[in-house]
């Protein structure tokens, strides 16, 4: 039988030993010196100068000197005024006070008991495996930024693979079945996958490593709002790049038909007038601008862009629109029911709509009935809306007019002269007509006023016409037509 243990090496007290209390006491000195291990320092080669009582040391070095020579790897104790020895066994744990680390001996050296080769597995509350190295079991853990120095204040929490074709990820769980992993899994972009059995997977969204660029691989295509849907909806990036840019199609001297995706209609090209076509209000989404633009300055009341909407619908209230000016620009919204209103539109100059034409003389004789007088000088008409031919003026764009126009009256008779002054779409008699009598006694010449505001819808022609009797003639006359309110 050994006179000591087998781990400790604790001398063993013999049968009929005298002095016993000798050996009893060496063994509560070593396990007073051993149990609880605690360690001044490490890396010390010779014994400090003036060490205390109990003082214990890690001999690490290979050759120490003075009265640690032959104590290499051994933990020594001062104990009586003498340094005694420890050989350690694999297993032992020792504190070192200075480095506030715990050491462990693996058999040939000492180590801290966080490195690898030292203690491989670590479980709080919990098992560590081979597998799960490191477990942990608590409802909740906290990594912090380190308040010691040389402390950074950063905290980062590291995980490394080997190869790119690898994983590095988190995995989330439910009854320790996966439900969903991200990380950089197999490659090198950041990746989230879900997963409704832990078995089969789908990628939901992709960072990719070389661009940034984030994809999300089972929803490209947002949600088509209803069409009573006014509220803002964010489905994917295509949704918002879609709702940044709109739609714009470009139009080269072409009749067309607007589509309920465009947003944008730019003409790029007129040389004669073209007719859009809008989508049905029910297929546009309300609360969104569709947008004409004329981008040549071509358009005019001779080389109009006429929107019309589908079927019995109404834009305004009206059953079209036409755009006449140079750079015209116009923006509609859907009521996403059957109705269009304008929303914006770019000014226009009244000076398009103003006309101003004379007959300066001689005399144009009127017998009884009806009968337009030629104008032939035109002295303002920027928007080339008189129609010197026919001798009319062509209203540009719906709205309310203003006319004024005057009528030198010739008369010679002594009985006076009954005759008549309008403006109007047809030579013919109505309140729009104003009647007239010169009085007895010859007048030479008469003056008369024509003055009325009336409403016209675009394309209708007025004319200047009079009725004289036999006996009168036209002297001169004059008539000026302007746009003063437009119906959008």
């Amino acid at each position: 039988m050994s006179d000591v243990t087998t781990h400790l090496g604790l001398p063993l007290l013999a049968a009929g030993q005298a002095q016993k209390h000798v050996t009893h006491n060496e063994a509560l000195a070593l396990l007073d010196g051993l149990v609880q291990l605690a360690c001044l320092d490490k890396d010390l080669g010779a014994p400090p100068a003036s060490p205390a009582e109990g003082d214990r040391y890690l001999v690490t070095t290979s050759s120490p000197t003075g009265a640690w020579r032959g104590l290499s790897g051994q933990v020594v104790r001062f104990t009586d005024g003498v340094w005694v020895g420890a050989v350690p066994a694999a297993g032992w744990i020792a504190y070192i006070a200075d480095e506030k680390c715990a050491y462990v001996f693996d058999g040939q050296a000492w180590a801290p008991l966080t490195s690898s080769g030292a203690s491989d597995r670590l479980g709080i509350n919990t098992q560590a495996d081979a597998t799960n190295r490191l477990a942990l079991k608590s409802d909740a853990a906290l990594f912090s930024w380190d308040d010691v120095m040389p402390g950074s204040g950063d905290a980062r929490f590291t995980i490394n693979k080997k190869l790119a074709s690898r994983d590095a990820g988190f995995v989330f769980q439910t009854g320790w079945s996966s439900r969903a992993l991200f990380g950089t899994l197999g490659g090198d972009d950041f990746v989230l996958k879900t997963s409704s059995d832990g078995s089969a997977f789908v990628t939901a969204l992709t960072a990719a490593a070389a661009t940034g660029i984030v994809s999300f691989a089972k929803s490209p295509v947002a949600p088509t709002p209803a069409s009573t849907d006014s509220s803002t909806q964010l489905a994917t990036t295509a949704y918002v790049q879609r709702a940044l840019a709109p739609s714009r199609v470009a139009i080269s001297d072409a009749d067309y038909t607007v589509q309920a995706t465009d947003r944008i209609v730019a003409i790029t090209k007129l040389t004669a007038s073209r007719t859009l076509t809008l989508p049905s209000a029910s297929t546009f989404p309300m609360g969104t601008n569709l947008t004409f633009l004329d981008e040549t300055g071509a358009c005019s009341p001779s080389q109009t862009l006429s929107l019309h909407p589908a079927s019995s619908e109404t834009i305004n209230g009206m059953p079209g629109l036409a755009l006449d000016t140079p750079y015209a620009f116009l923006s509609l919204q859907s009521d996403g029911v059957s109705r269009w209103t304008v929303a914006g539109r770019k000014p226009t100059a009244n000076r398009s709509t103003f006309t101003s034409v004379a007959y300066p003389g001689p005399k144009q004789v009127l017998d009884n009935g009806f009968h337009r007088i030629a104008m032939p000088n035109i002295l303002s008409d920027d928007g080339q809306n008189w129609d010197s031919t026919n001798n009319w003026y062509v209203c540009p764009r719906t709205g309310i007019y203003q006319i004024d126009a005057n009528l030198r009256l010739v008369d010679r008779t002594a009985s006076g002269t009954q005759y008549g002054l309008g403006v109007y779409t047809d030579e013919a008699d109505g309140p729009w007509f104003l009647w007239h009598f010169t009085g007895t006694g010859s007048a030479i010449r008469s003056t008369f006023a024509y003055s009325r505001m009336t409403v016209q819808n675009a394309g209708e022609r007025l004319r200047l016409y009079s009725y004289t009797e036999p006996t009168a003639s036209a002297d001169s006359a004059a008539l000026q037509i302007c746009l003063i309110s437009e119906a959008v």
